[in-house]
């Protein structure tokens, strides 16, 4: 009774300090499915102990005669009950022992069992990555062409092997739609698959590994354990890639830690090497708004991301049928970006322009290209080395003025010198395209064409102003440019409630009252104090004689909200009156700009009409707020193509034109924020490819017109510099994943799989039970 006493006591004890220790589980959970039942059951085996030890317990004895016979008789068989007993014991504790490894869900490597036990299914689970710098190159090959025989070597080694493999292929461009999900590996399906793999072509996104690496991560946390899994993250491991985000916990390495707990086995394939030399475009910009017939500047920006000088840079500029401009770059230090610019004129075209909407051309492609004189040497990746530019004209910049006093008297009207500063007569095109409308008609106008828009002398602007004061608001927060003019009309009690609202309307300004001398006998003088801002550049330098010939004789008073100057209001001028009163004052509102001067735009207050420095500062103010407007259409890969479609105006539906002759069929839908019922939206969710994207409109009453875009590979992509594998390891900390060469995927075969033992195990909890049920009715019947 005391061995078995003693016996209880310390299984008990043992099994409740295993309870106790929470990182057991992790020791455990290397060979089995659900570590916890492991525990259980083994603390369970101790309760069949205990039913045994309770039934043991001592009873008062009261002798009785006729019992002297009987325990004669039962001292003589004591010994052997005793040993039928224990062995009954052992059965049930083994028997619940055999049940906790059962539900614990067991399983051995395939090495271990040595074809004694036919294994499980296998899943591969293979991560590919497919961005653009898979396309590097590597020898004659590109690092993407190594990866995909290396890949083939994975399959057809999973084919010859016995066990059941299955394979699921999935791509960092589009970790939520598998190429393979589970296809089933074997020699009659394997050729099939490689064909497969070998018409995969890479993406031109970034890698994006984090996002895929969750994917994976919580695909895995979703499905049923009852098969094996074994990962392959296929990599080029560079840095970029692999770096730590903010977030600590959604890095690359501690998702990869995670994701190693939920498989058998994880490998790093390393298809990269470490040449890192590499030259990329990694910007275009236009000048502004790209003008017919009026010369636009072009800056590109070339950055080297290797570790050695590149010299004798080579850039090409070509312009649809154009002859190319070339640049060339004498050198680039390693890790430097170098601009060099381009100037080039578009003219018109009869045959493409014909189809573009009246008043408009259609748009011009724009290829840039870089080339060095070591070009195999300085530039491994050459997919970043070219650049796609959607070049959207225009006749002019559309400009609207709003005459606030109309006249048909030659030079009394409102507008009349500002429209001929913006539009000169002449040979020479000025770029500006002005159309002049009373405020009666500016309340009717759809403002959707214009880039920037002039209010002269307006009086209230029509006879719902509210309503249109809210709609240029809306304009303006889009991204449009406006000037505000004020005159002798102007009344500053309206102008104040309206257009300053105390700091949070338009204008930057709020009129106070009237100054200046009327007789004309006194004035006051401009004096600049941002000569390097692009509409001001005029009157730069010292004793510069501009300055001098502007008489301001009548202006406005203006005050500015203290807390909004130098934030979201500048004052690029004031006059040099006592006062310093604010002449030019410009405004952020939204994505636009709102400039407002303390004077009108006619010749009534000022002799600025008649200086030159009036036609250059006009113009200048028209490129200025028309902003980069000479950018729209440029995407990065990756990004959506939006269009808003006017269905007044166009069909529903519209076609897509893209790189590599592929093509989408769209139908626009209401927007979600739609000012207008009539204007809803065309989206391409996502660009995978670099190049032009051509989206024809089916207009209602005239041919197709076409709205270009292009989109270009993000230039970090271009950054070929490899990882640190020993930080990286360290960064995995004890998880099990290691990293192999490509040459060593193919030998990945049959390592890492385990065969799960629970099907036998349940074969060994059916015979414990029937044996102890067994010898119990013997044991009993022999008694």
């Amino acid at each position: 009774m005391l061995p078995l006493l003693q016996t209880s006591n310390a299984l008990t004890g043992g099994f409740t300090t295993l309870l106790g220790q929470a990182e057991m589980l992790t020791g455990l959970g290397g060979w089995l499915t659900n570590p916890a039942m492991f525990l259980a059951g083994a603390a369970a085996v101790s309760v069949p102990i205990i039913i045994h030890l309770l039934n043991k317990r001592k009873f008062k004895i009261v002798d009785w005669a006729a019992m002297e016979f009987l325990l004669d008789a039962e001292k003589k068989n004591r010994r052997r009950v005793r040993l039928e007993n224990l062995i009954l014991l052992l059965l049930r504790c083994l028997a619940i022992f055999l049940i906790g490894m059962l539900l614990a869900r067991p399983f051995l490597p395939t090495s271990m069992t040595g074809g004694l036990i036919d294994a499980a299914q296998f899943e591969r689970i293979v991560l590919l990555d497919d961005s653009l710098s898979m396309q590097a190159r590597l020898g004659n090959d590109s690092i993407w062409e190594v990866t995909r025989k290396r890949l083939t070597d994975l399959t057809n080694a999973l084919a010859d092997e016995e066990a059941d493999n299955s394979l699921t292929l999935i791509l960092t461009s589009r970790p939520d739609k598998p190429i393979y999900n589970g296809a089933h590996l074997a020699r009659d399906t394997v050729a099939e698959i490689n064909d497969s793999i070998g018409k995969l072509e890479p993406s031109d996104r970034p890698a994006g590994l984090a996002a895929s690496l969750k994917e994976l991560e919580q695909n895995l946390s979703s499905q049923a354990a009852n098969i094996n899994r074994v990962v392959y993250i296929v990599s080029d491991l560079r840095q970029q890639d692999w770096k730590s985000t903010d977030d600590a916990s959604e890095s690359p390495a501690k998702m990869m830690q995670r994701i190693s707990k939920l498989v058998s086995a994880t490998y790093i394939v390393d298809v990269g090497d470490n040449e890192d030399r590499n030259l990329a475009v990694s910007e275009v910009k236009p000048e502004g708004t790209l003008v017919e017939g009026v010369s636009s500047r072009f800056d590109v920006s070339v950055t080297n991301f290797g570790t050695g000088e590149a010299k004798d840079v080579r850039v090409k500029f070509i312009a649809g049928e154009a002859l190319p401009l070339q640049n060339e770059i004498e050198r680039i230090a390693p890790g430097e970006t170098v601009s060099t610019s381009f100037s080039f004129a578009f003219t018109g075209d009869e045959e493409l322009d014909a189809n573009a909407a009246p008043g408009q051309l259609s748009p011009r492609k724009v290829r840039i290209e870089v080339a060095s004189a070591g070009q195999g040497e300085d530039d491994r990746l050459p997919a970043d080395s070219v650049s796609y530019f959607p070049a959207r004209l225009v006749r002019g910049i559309p400009t609207l003025i709003v005459d606030g006093d109309p006249s048909s008297a030659f030079g009394k009207a409102e507008s009349f010198y500002l429209r001929r500063s913006l539009a000169p007569q002449g040979p020479v095109p000025s770029g500006v395209a002005a159309d002049v409308v009373t405020e009666n008609e500016f309340e009717s106008l759809s403002l959707e064409k214009y880039q920037v828009i002039f209010l002269c002398n307006v009086y209230r602007l029509g006879d719902k102003p509210q309503e249109t004061i809210a709609k240029l608001e809306k304009w303006v927060a889009a991204g449009g440019g406006l000037v505000l003019c004020p005159g002798d009309q102007i009344d500053e009690q309206f102008f104040n409630d309206f257009y300053f609202k105390n700091g949070e309307g338009l204008s930057a300004l709020k009129l106070e009252n009237i100054k200046g001398d009327e007789t004309e006998a006194s004035w006051a003088l401009l004096r600049v104090d941002q000569t390097n801002h692009e509409v001001l550049k005029v009157f730069a330098g010292q004793n510069n004689p501009f300055l001098d010939n502007v008489k301001l004789f009548r202006y406005w008073g203006t005050s500015v909200k203290p807390e909004q100057l130098g934030n979201v209001v500048s004052i690029p001028a004031r006059l040099n009156d006592p006062d310093e009163s604010p002449a030019i004052a410009e405004k952020s509102f939204g994505k636009g700009r709102v400039v407002t001067l303390a004077i009108p735009a006619d010749a009534d207050w000022t002799n600025w009409t008649s200086d030159p420095s009036y036609l250059i500062v006009m113009q200048e103010m028209v490129r200025y707020l028309s902003g980069d407007r000479g950018d729209r259409g440029l995407l990065r890969v990756s990004q959506p193509i939006r269009q808003p479609l006017d269905l007044t105006r166009f069909e529903i539906d519209a076609a897509l034109l893209g790189p590599r002759e592929r093509k989408a069929n769209m139908q626009a839908v209401a927007a979600e924020k739609a000012g207008e019922q009539t204007v809803w939206q065309l989206e391409y969710p996502a660009t995978d490819l670099q190049g032009f994207y051509e989206l024809k409109l089916a207009r209602r009453d005239a041919p197709p017109e076409s709205v270009l875009f292009a989109a270009n590979v993000d230039p970090l992509e271009g950054d070929l510099k490899r990882v640190d594998i020993p930080t990286l390891k360290k960064n995995f900390g004890e998880a099990k994943i290691e990293i192999v060469s490509a040459e060593q995927v193919g030998t990945l075969s049959s390592i890492g799989s385990d065969t799960e033992v629970w099907w036998y195990l349940l074969w060994g909890v059916v015979v414990v039970l029937c044996s102890e049920q067994l010898l119990a009715w013997w044991f009993g019947w022999g008694r």
